[in-house]
């Protein structure tokens, strides 16, 4: 046993331990949700046993973290059990919870889970989706946990693409933050290592890297040993021995690792039985072995075939082609005859005309057909079946260079998406730069350390240092908030005091009255906002509107939107003199500087840009007297919401 397959055995003792102990249910789920986290990978049916615990446990509390969690791991068990819709149902579930209940770390974890499957299922567009939410939440969330897993993720969407050059990249890069001791690995992170392994291996799978696709292979292999993730073996053993097959020198390895997953029931994968008598038998026809030693895998292969609930055609054509090409070497051309016509009559009962393998199998079929016919001299029928034979090959070089049109359009557009969203995220940074450049007017600051100097020259040191203090840790957020692009409500709102606080006590003398709040329910905690998003509009408000008046009031309150989970309202109101009357001053005096509000041009560019819908993001109102004079301005700010809250304590 290794050191890591000891630690790792040595720890799930210990949580079992502690399980049996536990009366306080939290403490039970705690304990119930690590250990099924890792024998999801390893221990498969005292996951199931435990799950079912979980699930009565769950039925007794109120715990909605456990909820989500619960479905999160039922997912995993059933992917590893590699039934996909079983899957699909339960990581819907889990991502409906944790939209609701999860933090952000959590909510990282479920999409990067949830998107995997949709890649198993080519869901293609969905999967992006949440790829996409995952990067914009990891940019509020530091961890190389979830960035490994996220690169591993981006190596198959590549893959899926045939953008075989960029996948590998990202699955090294994945790969180096596994091995890079930044965290401690837990079962799943080995998992994702095998992920990467695998993907690197398939990649490689060319004339000219054969060692370097076994050599990946082997790793993922040697890892899946290591932490006992028993269900993987057999297809990773799989790729590895058809790499084997093709090459001379390691020959006899590929058999004997095809033995060795039908020796251990492919822990008991049917499909991966199948497919290792499958390729043994292919295998050992192709090397030229006795009939006797290849007709009992193929009498296997073909028996767990019947058992499977879907399976697939092109696998049943293959058992049958290689018994037809045995009665072949054997110049048993009637039974040989009859067997490439049985095998033909499946591939038409199909009824898929558009299946690339079939039409190759068909073209094969035909091909051997002709020769069989040739054989006992009779040509006629012979000429009938190679005329079928070149009709069949035909159509799979038309499907062929229709995928690999396919291909090329789908490296296409994910070329473009790529570029588009490098673009968009360019120009997002690109804005939130010049926004942070353009929030604090000149004339604030120097308004600012002017009132400070003055305190100081007229030895009133306390105001002085009270206010410079507060006005070094406002300059400090915004360069701190400069490399971020989300921060909560909280932060924002108490940028927002700390902004008008100081306006108040360095330019208006204390008569400037300010308000900062929530009206109904918001989670300001929790709630993330697009960085510094409102000061703009507060400083347009104090620069156009009470500039020149001796006393005023600013107020910005934060509302929720029923019904509407992915954006909060704010408006910002000022009692000045309006925008008419603005309006007029500058046209009328041309000596009073003109403060242009480069600051809400550039942030109205950012709310279009953080959404699907920037229609109606900023509505400006004049506010009137019932005199009809101007009594201020209203400006209301649609805001969308991101999470930035960070991770439990599980």
């Amino acid at each position: 046993m290794t050191g890591t397959e000891t630690t790792t055995t040595a720890a799930a003792v210990a949580l079992e331990a502690k399980l049996a102990q536990a009366t306080d249910p939290l403490l039970q789920l705690s304990f119930l949700n690590e250990l099924i986290a890792g024998y999801v990978y390893t221990r498969p049916e005292r996951a199931k046993l435990l799950l079912a615990r979980l699930k009565d446990l769950l039925s007794t509390t109120s715990s909605s973290e456990s909820d989500f969690y619960y479905w999160l791991l039922l997912g995993n068990l059933e992917n590893q059990e590699y039934d996909d819709q079983k899957a699909l149902a339960s990581f819907q579930r889990a991502v409906a919870r944790v939209d609701d209940h999860g933090d952000i770390a959590e909510k990282i974890e479920v999409y990067l889970d949830y998107l995997g499957i949709l890649v198993n299922l080519e869901r293609m567009d969905l999967a992006r989706e949440y790829y996409d939410r995952s990067l914009r939440l990891l940019e509020s969330y530091s961890s190389d946990r979830l960035r490994s897993r996220a690169l591993c993720r981006l190596g198959y969407f590549y893959l899926h693409d045939h953008g075989f050059a960029k996948a590998t990249p990202k699955f090294l890069e994945a790969l180096g933050l596994l091995n890079g001791g930044t965290f401690e690995l837990n079962t799943k992170d080995h998992y994702f290592y095998t992920l990467a392994q695998t993907g690197l291996g398939t990649l490689w799978i060319r004339p000219d890297s054969e060692e370097k696709a076994a050599n990946a292979f082997r790793s993922a292999i040697a890892r899946c040993e290591t932490i006992g993730m028993n269900a993987r073996i057999p297809w990773i053993k799989l790729n590895l021995a058809n790499v084997l097959a093709d090459s001379e020198e390691y020959g006899n390895e590929a058999e004997e690792i095809f033995r060795s997953i039908i020796n251990s029931g492919a822990n008991g994968s049917k499909a991966a039985m199948l497919a290792a008598y499958t390729n043994l038998g292919t295998y050992l026809n192709e090397k030229n072995k006795s009939a006797d030693e290849i007709k009992p895998l193929l009498d296997e292969a073909e028996a767990i075939y019947q058992k499977l609930e879907h399976p697939k055609k092109e696998t049943l054509v293959s058992i049958e082609m290689t018994r037809a090409q045995l009665f072949l070497d054997e110049e048993d051309y009637a039974s040989a005859i009859q067997k490439l016509q049985d095998t033909l009559e499946i591939v038409e009962q199909a009824k898929d005309p558009d299946n690339l393998v079939l039409n190759g199998y068909a073209a094969e079929l035909c091909q051997s057909l002709a020769k069989s016919y040739a054989a006992i001299e009779a040509y006629e029928l012979a000429y009938y079946h190679q005329r079928n034979a070149d009709y069949f090959l035909d159509i799979h070089y038309e499907l062929q260079d229709a995928k690999r049109q396919e291909e090329f359009a789908a490296r296409f557009e994910a070329e473009a998406r790529e570029k588009e969203r490098e673009s968009l995220q360019l120009r997002a940074s690109q804005l939130q730069l010049r926004a942070l450049r353009a929030q604090m007017n000149p004339h604030f600051l120097y308004n600012a350390l002017n009132s400070i100097q003055s305190f100081i020259t007229t030895n009133d040191a306390s105001t002085a240092s009270k206010y410079l203090a507060k006005f070094a840790m406002l300059m400090r957020r915004s360069l701190e908030y400069t490399n971020r692009e989300y921060i909560t409500l909280e932060d924002e709102m108490e940028f927002l005091q700390d902004y008008l606080d100081i306006n108040c006590h360095l330019r208006f003398d204390g008569k400037l009255t300010h308000l900062v709040e929530i009206a109904g329910e918001l989670e300001e905690d929790i709630i993330g906002v697009p960085t510094m998003i409102l000061q703009p509009y507060v400083e347009n408000a104090i620069e156009h509107g009470l500039r020149n008046r001796p006393r005023g009031h600013i107020s910005v309150i934060f509302h929720s939107i029923p019904d509407d989970d992915d954006n909060i309202i704010a408006i910002v109101t000022d009692d000045g003199i309006g925008r008419a009357k603005v309006a007029e001053m500058q046209a009328n005096d041309v000596t009073r500087p003109y403060h242009q509000s480069r600051g809400t041009e550039i942030t109205r560019s950012r709310l279009e840009l953080l959404t699907d819908d920037p229609q109606n993001r900023v509505l400006i109102e004049d506010l009137f007297h019932e005199d009809g004079t101007a009594a201020g301005t209203k400006v209301t700010v649609r805001i969308p919401l991101a999470d930035v809250l960070p991770r439990r304590g599980r």
